[in-house]
């Protein structure tokens, strides 16, 4: 089970948001840091269908949804250990993100760490 990480964002709309890594806590304090930065979530509730490498249908629960100032669309991040690079199903879901933000005008970003 991942390890759960309580945090208490000042640019969240909730009380406090869930991290499930220390790299997602990291990601959390620089969003509240970031003066471009209006508001951000990990409790967005977007659940992205995509077909893993079985062939199989699977749902994607992205990490951050941000809003900057600025900027009309809206981001979906996702935080990836560096560890899983060669993982066939992160590559899909990337693939599936993408497809849905464009069909939403929002702009998808996957961060490495």
């Amino acid at each position: 089970m991942a390890e759960k990480i309580y945090y208490e964002g000042k640019k969240s709309p909730y009380n406090f948001e869930v991290c499930h890594s220390s790299d997602e806590k990291r990601y959390a304090e620089s969003l509240d840091a970031d003066e471009n930065v209006l508001a951000w979530t990990k409790a967005h509730r977007i659940v992205i269908r995509y077909r893993n490498k079985k062939g199989t249908l699977g749902r994607y629960y992205p990490d951050f949804l941000v809003r900057r100032k600025n900027q009309n669309e809206l981001e979906l991040v996702e935080i990836k250990g560096a560890h899983l690079n060669n993982d066939p199903n992160v590559d899909l879901k990337r693939k599936a993100a993408e497809d849905w933000c464009i069909q939403r005008g929002m702009k998808y970003i996957k961060i490495v760490r």
